[in-house]
């Protein structure tokens, strides 16, 4: 295994010129996956909210796409607040 060079003793330069210049699979090899689940946060350290994507009937879309015209926050808005009362009713309330 290639010798890692101490980061924390470099200049930024440094480091991009190191990235520029070199196989990066010898520090790949030695990076350890996170002990817990890694969450995006915004500036004020809340939590970023991530797409996700599933499937409809054409006429539930359609009627959600209707529906979040009328709606302030959209269709996401919708399926929050479906999803957050189903929630409530089958497993308790969980933040």
């Amino acid at each position: 295994m290639h010798e890692l060079p101490d980061f924390t003793a470099m200049t930024k330069e440094e480091i991009g010129d190191w990235f520029l210049h070199n196989d990066t699979s010898a520090l790949l090899s030695a990076a350890r996956s996170p002990s817990e689940p890694l969450i995006q946060v915004d500036d004020r350290d809340v939590p970023v909210m991530r797409p996700a994507t599933f499937r409809l009937p054409p006429s539930m879309l359609d009627w959600l796409e209707q529906a979040a015209g009328r709606d302030r926050e959209g269709k996401s808005g919708i399926v929050r607040r479906a999803l957050q009362e189903y929630r409530e009713r089958h497993q308790g309330s969980v933040a």
